[in-house]
């Protein structure tokens, strides 16, 4: 839905009031000062959420921003990808979209897997930095357990899911899966927390079997 929409109902209701409870003589006053405050007020909110509506996919398949909105090109994001049926609460219906801010504001029911991308981030230098913003703007949803080992951060589960939930592992390690790290749509060399950005980084989280 049009989120402008609201703007305009708070607007005429607003105004219903203004007309039901103002005298004749001052209604056009009243109206005319109401309408400015609320030009004035909402004005950068109203620009910001029209932009994220009518923003785009990219879709240039060597982009690493391909297939996220383009109001965030040139920006940091991090992508959270679920097997079926094991995406959060409410992202099982395709890839959603949470600005940095935590506004769920797009959702690509077309995309090869569910979750979510949390985008719009920059000056961000350290992965696990970057990680660690993208959790905490959509206030938990994709919080993670992690161990520490001399050799880095290994994610053990994020949004409570766990690898060996999704995939069979065996005892003897035989097979087994993992939370993979991409960076830019590459496998990482270096894992979350020894990772370099660039300033417009795509780091992505998905299971790999093995």
């Amino acid at each position: 839905m049009n989120p402008l929409i609201n703007y305009v109902t708070i607007f005429i209701l607003i105004s219903l009031f203004i007309y039901t409870t103002v005298n004749k003589e001052n209604l056009a006053k009243a109206i005319g000062t109401f309408s400015l405050v609320f030009l004035i007020i909402s004005f950068s909110s109203m620009s910001t959420d029209y932009y994220r509506w009518t923003s785009e996919f990219i879709d240039e398949v060597d982009n690493p921003h391909y297939g996220l909105p383009d109001l965030w090109d040139d920006k940091q994001a991090v992508c959270f990808h679920f097997p079926a049926g094991y995406a959060p609460s409410g992202l099982d219906d395709g890839r959603h979209h949470f600005d940095f801010d935590g506004t769920d504001f797009k959702t690509d029911k077309d995309w090869n897997s569910t979750g979510a991308c949390v985008g719009g981030f920059e000056n961000f230098d350290n992965g696990l930095e970057l990680f660690n913003a993208a959790v905490g703007a959509t206030g938990n949803t994709f919080s993670y357990n992690s161990t520490q080992f001399s050799f880095g951060l290994q994610i053990d589960s994020i949004a409570g899911v766990s690898p060996c939930e999704a995939y069979t592992c065996a005892a003897d390690f035989s097979s087994g899966a993992y939370w993979e790290l991409l960076h830019n749509g590459a496998y990482s060399m270096v894992g979350i927390s020894d990772l370099i950005l660039d300033p417009d980084s795509v780091i992505t989280w998905q299971i790999a079997s093995y």
